[in-house]
C-alpha cells in the first residue's frame, strides 16, 4: 500500500509499505479521510517524535474509515464498519489510572500509521476507544482525537457560563477551544499576532479579538483599560505568550498552558501575586477515553463543524508539501483517499 514515511528531518516520502495484518484483538482499517495537526508539523521539522515514532516511520493519527480485517477475539467490530480510532489508549490499572488521571497513565499506549491507505489499531485501542461512526462523515469523524484534547482542556480549566475567557493563539487548536468555551456560555477574546488569523476567530463565537504586539518587555496587546480574565488559555506554546497569559489572568483567575512549549521553556513567575490573587496556573496533557466520547457527541450533533478548521484539501501523495512546507496562517489540511 502507499504511506507518507517520515524518513528525518523535512524528509516525507510517498512510497509503498507493507499492508498491516491484524494480531489478536487488533483490527485493520482503510483509511478515508485524515488530518494534519500541529504535532505532525512538528515531527516533520525535528525528524521524530520522543514518544511515539522513530524513522523511517508512516505516521499521522487523526483519522476515520473502514475496517477491513479484525483479529482474534474482536467482536464489537466486523469488516465494513465505518469507524473512528484514539490515538491512544490508558491501561486502566497503573496509579495514574486508578486516580482518574488517564492521561497521564504510566503506560498510555500510541499509535500512528493514518497519513497511508490503511492502518493497524491495537488492541488496547480497540477495547477502550474506538467508536461507530453512525451518519456521521469520516469527514468530520477525523477531528475526533484533536477536539477530545480540547474538551479535556475547558474541562480541566473548569469554564463556566459566567466566565470572562481569553484564548491566546488563533490556530487549530486556539480554535477549537474558543468554540468550546462559547459552548459553555462564556464570553471569550481571541488573541494573535496575524490579523488574518483573528478572522477566524468570530466564526467559532468570539466576541472580541485582540491584536498580539512586540513590547521592550515581551508581548502585549491593547485590551480595554483595567481589562483582566477569569480563564486564560495559552494555546500558542512559546515563553513569551505563556508568560502574557500570566499576566492577563485577573483575581481568582486560572491559566492554563494547554499548547507544549519547547523543552527547557522558562518564564519569570510573580509569586506574590499568584499567592495574594489566588491565580490557578495548570497543564493539560491529551485526552481520556471519556472526552474522546464526548467529542464525537459534539461533532455529532452538530455542536462543532469541523469543516471550519480545514483550510485545504490534499491527496495522500501531495502531502508531503502541506507538512514540510506549510502555508502561512493555514489550519488543518484534510487527507482524502
Amino acid at each position: 500500500m502507499k504511506a507518507a514515511v517520515l524518513h528525518g528531518p523535512g524528509d516525507v516520502r510517498f512510497e509503498d509499505v507493507p499492508d498491516p495484518s491484524p494480531a489478536p484483538g487488533e483490527i485493520v482499517i482503510r483509511t478515508l479521510a485524515a488530518l494534519t495537526c500541529g504535532t505532525d508539523l512538528k515531527v516533520v521539522r525535528r525528524g521524530y517524535h520522543a514518544k511515539m515514532l522513530r524513522p523511517p516511520s508512516v505516521f499521522g493519527h487523526e483519522a476515520a474509515g473502514e475496517v477491513t480485517a479484525v483479529g482474534a477475539d474482536v467482536a464489537a467490530f466486523k469488516p465494513g464498519d465505518r469507524v473512528v480510532a484514539a490515538n491512544s489508549a490508558p491501561c486502566g490499572a497503573c496509579r495514574a489510572c486508578e486516580r482518574g488521571r488517564e492521561s497521564l497513565c504510566e503506560r498510555l499506549l500510541f499509535w500512528n500509521g493514518a497519513f497511508a491507505e490503511s492502518f493497524l489499531v491495537p488492541a488496547r485501542v480497540v477495547a477502550k476507544n474506538v467508536l461507530p461512526l453512525g451518519s456521521v462523515v469520516p469527514e468530520d469523524a477525523a477531528m475526533t482525537e484533536p477536539l477530545a484534547c480540547c474538551v479535556k482542556g475547558v474541562a480541566d480549566a473548569g469554564v463556566t457560563a459566567m466566565d470572562r475567557v481569553l484564548v491566546i493563539g488563533a490556530g487549530p487548536v486556539g480554535l477549537m477551544l474558543t468554540r468550546l468555551c462559547v459552548l459553555a456560555g462564556a464570553h471569550v477574546t481571541v488573541a494573535a499576532r496575524r490579523v488574518e488569523a483573528l478572522v477566524h476567530a468570530g466564526e467559532h463565537g468570539a466576541r472580541e479579538t485582540l491584536l498580539v504586539g512586540a513590547s521592550g518587555t515581551g508581548l502585549k496587546f491593547d485590551a480595554p483599560p483595567g481589562a483582566s480574565f477569569d480563564i486564560v488559555f495559552d494555546a500558542a506554546g512559546a515563553g513569551e505568550t505563556v508568560a502574557l497569559a500570566l499576566s492577563a489572568a485577573g483575581r481568582g483567575g486560572t491559566v492554563s498552558l494547554f499548547a507544549g512549549c519547547p523543552t527547557g521553556t522558562k518564564v519569570p513567575l510573580d509569586v506574590t501575586r499568584v499567592h495574594y490573587d489566588e491565580i490557578r496556573i495548570l497543564g493539560s496533557f491529551h485526552h481520556t477515553p471519556a472526552a474522546f466520547r464526548e467529542s464525537f457527541r459534539l461533532i455529532a450533533t452538530g455542536a462543532v463543524e469541523p469543516a471550519k478548521f480545514i483550510s485545504a484539501r490534499k491527496t495522500l501523495a501531495d502531502l508531503a508539501q502541506s507538512l514540510v512546507n506549510p502555508a502561512p496562517g493555514a489550519l488543518k489540511t484534510l487527507v482524502l483517499f
